[in-house]
Parts: C-alpha cells; structure tokens; sequence
C-alpha cells in the first residue's frame, strides 16, 4: 500500500485501530513513519488478529505464517501456511561501500544498476525475515543469488520471487521449494 496516498488522520480513524496501538503511534516522530506502522497495526489486526513477537522480534502468529515490510511510504503486507518473509526497498542511489560491506564477489558482479543492489538487498532481507531472526551475522554470508530461485541456508531451502513495484523492489522468500509467483493486491483502508 501507498502509505502517501492518505492522510495519518485517516488512518487513525480505522475500525482495526485499538486505543493502545495509537497510543503506541505516538512515539514515533516523522509523519511517514506513524502511516507505515498504523498501516502495519491496521493489515495485522484486520487479517492476523492475535499475534506475538519471538525472541528476534519477527511477529508470529498461531494460525499462519505472515510478514510485514515498509519503505518510504509503501508497505507489504504477506500471509501464507509456510515460513514467508517479505522485504520492500525504495530505489534509490547506492554508495560503493555500502556495496562492498553487504556483497559477495558473485553478488557484486551482478549489481550493474542501482535496482539490482536492491534485488540484492530485498532478497537477503526476505530470507532472514522467513527465518525470523533478521541479520544477525556477516550479511556478505546471507545468499541472494540466484534472483527468483531456489536457496539453501541453515540447512533450510528457500524459493525467492523479486519483482519491481511502481520505483520500489519487492521480495519474497519461502520455506518451501514450490513456484509461486507474487500477486500484488492494492489494498485501500
């Protein structure tokens, strides 16, 4: 969802909107970080219900897998029966350095543009979201590569779908060695 489409006031009056989650909206500062955590609290509470954090702080709920991204105004939002972690990324200049600190020499000869670092990028945050313990290790280390493959990690394998989106970059990650493909739904709260 694009999140600079409405106002925060508009989001505020949502039905799937507790007492405590806007209390909690007021910690954050910049505008467009309250939208993207109201919209996050108002797709959790619509389509999730009860949830909790594990240890890393991946929200886990008891009747499906699920996960949730947002950049610069946009967020996604996935649900599934397996493990899934889903990672969105604006496009935007990327420095050389940032480059060589999360690239490995495979994934450097692959980022020609600055929207392949981000396929990069989305794909290796995707897979240690499905995981569930964010990067917590060298991310040279975390594989990205093939895009729209099957990956193996921790003794685990994984499918990854990338897609771009509007001057964004999605990815997906599964447990799972099926096909899928990522449907994108617009959703209007």
């Amino acid at each position: 969802m694009d999140t600079n489409t409405k106002s925060l006031e508009s989001f505020l009056l949502s039905s799937f909107l507790s007492d405590e989650n806007i209390k909690e909206l007021s910690r954050y500062k910049l505008e467009e970080t309250k939208k993207e955590k109201a919209v996050s609290m108002i797709l959790k509470n619509k389509y999730i219900g009860e949830f909790y954090l594990n240890e890393s702080g991946k929200p886990i709920s008891n009747n499906c897998c699920f996960n949730i991204s947002h950049s610069k105004g946009y967020v996604v939002f996935i649900k599934d029966d397996v493990p899934i972690g889903v990672d969105i990324e604006k496009i935007r200049p990327v420095e050389d350095d940032l480059i060589d600190y999360i690239s490995s020499r495979e994934e450097k000869k692959y980022i020609t543009t600055d929207q392949k670092f981000y396929e990069i990028w989305t794909n290796k945050e995707s897979l240690t979201k499905c995981l569930g313990t964010g990067i917590k290790e060298k991310i040279k280390d975390i594989p990205s590569i093939p895009i729209n493959d099957i990956k193996t990690y921790k003794n685990k394998t994984y499918r990854s779908q990338t897609v771009k989106y509007k001057d964004s970059v999605i990815s997906v990650t599964r447990e799972s060695t099926e096909p899928f493909e990522i449907k994108i739904q617009e959703e209007n709260l």
